[in-house]
């Protein structure tokens, strides 16, 4: 792991916010918080859990200066103080992660690398203060086929090393074929690790027990169902939303990811003769076809977040996953049979790969 981590305790009154406000529009921009005479970038997550912790939300910047609301706090809370945790050495420089309790206990990042490696953890990773790992449930790899597809259980472990929020454990199929793990990020598959005063045990606990025969029994359902329901135009259109999105940071690293979607989906505009999706509304969306099943879209998805996408944008296409399949399907059990599927949907040719920053 490339970052150090810091971890230090203050007061709101120590945090001067730097902001710059667009005289045409009137919004104001955070361009860093200032603590202990060094300048960091805030992350969501910080803002998340100032939110959380002080009882106010982003809406109260309407209406006053981020410097008005923290001189406030520390006014009405003078002697409350804060664990906060700071992310260094990352191509963003110096970042805030978060806030916390300081009597809330608090698991180190050398801590959770001990754990990953004493119990197997595959496909790590580390985005704004937690770290995400792959486990085998206590049943093993169970197996199984769907419409010709072979799948392996496994669960998905996500732990926080900034002291906020605590361990989650969401459940999760590998697809054998391509290698692309599908992560149900919804609240339908996740289970919270309850946590005393020794995080480490409890994480441990959780590796060595952890399985959830009825979940995956349920996320099985899910899939077979998905492979049997065409695509609506809102289900497409959503992903394709967060793919343009992602695109546009330079989230993935081949530059043909619309390109592919659109050959999976079809020109969704060209299909129903339309120059704008947007001009037809949601309800309208749901009941029009794409030229593709719930289950490619899965695939797709689960394809560029599991090899072509950076962190951040993995995780935000695991999250269209787990909100796709915990959901009834648009036009669910409309397609009468499940024929066979794709092995890959994006495009091979090497020589169109951009190298991620």
């Amino acid at each position: 792991m490339r970052w150090n981590f810091e971890y230090g305790y203050a007061r709101v009154s120590d945090f001067r916010v730097e902001a710059e406000r667009d005289e045409k529009s009137g919004r104001v921009t955070v361009t860093g918080i200032t603590l202990n005479g060094e300048t960091m970038r805030p992350t969501r997550r910080f803002w998340k859990s100032m939110f959380m912790r002080f009882g106010f939300s982003e809406s109260v910047f309407r209406y006053f200066d981020h410097s008005e609301v923290f001189q406030r706090i520390s006014e009405k809370a003078p002697n409350d103080t804060v664990r906060f945790c700071l992310e260094r050495g990352g191509a963003r420089g110096s970042r805030l992660l978060s806030v916390s309790n300081p009597k809330r206990p608090v698991i180190t990042h050398e801590e959770v690398q001990g754990l990953l490696e004493h119990y197997g953890g595959k496909d790590i990773k580390y985005t704004e203060g937690v770290i995400t790992s792959t486990h085998r449930p206590r049943s093993g790899d169970c197996d199984f086929e769907i419409g010709g597809d072979k799948f392996k259980h496994r669960f998905v472990m996500e732990t926080p090393i900034d002291g906020f929020s605590q361990p989650k454990i969401y459940l999760s199929f590998l697809r054998m074929l391509c290698s692309n793990g599908a992560i149900g990020y919804s609240r339908a598959f996740r289970s919270d690790i309850s946590l005393g005063k020794d995080i480490g045990h409890c994480i441990s606990r959780a590796l060595e027990s952890y399985d959830n025969g009825e979940g995956y029994a349920g996320l099985r359902q899910r899939f077979a169902s998905s492979q049997t329901s065409w695509a609506s135009l809102n289900e497409c259109n959503k992903l394709y939303k967060l793919l343009f999105k992602s695109d546009r940071s330079k989230g993935f690293n081949r530059p043909t990811v619309l390109t592919d979607f659109h050959r999976l989906t079809g020109q969704m505009n060209q299909l129903y003769g339309l120059t704008n999706l947007n001009a037809l509304s949601e309800k309208r969306l749901r009941v029009l076809p794409a030229k593709c099943r719930v289950y490619d879209l899965v695939n797709f998805a689960s394809e560029i977040a599991t090899h072509h996408a950076d962190e951040a944008s993995s995780r935000t296409l695991q999250a269209y996953i787990g909100s796709l399949i915990s959901d009834e399907y648009d036009m669910e059990g409309t397609a009468v049979e499940a024929p066979e599927f794709a092995d890959f949907f994006v495009s091979k040719d090497d020589s169109s790969v951009a190298m991620m920053n």
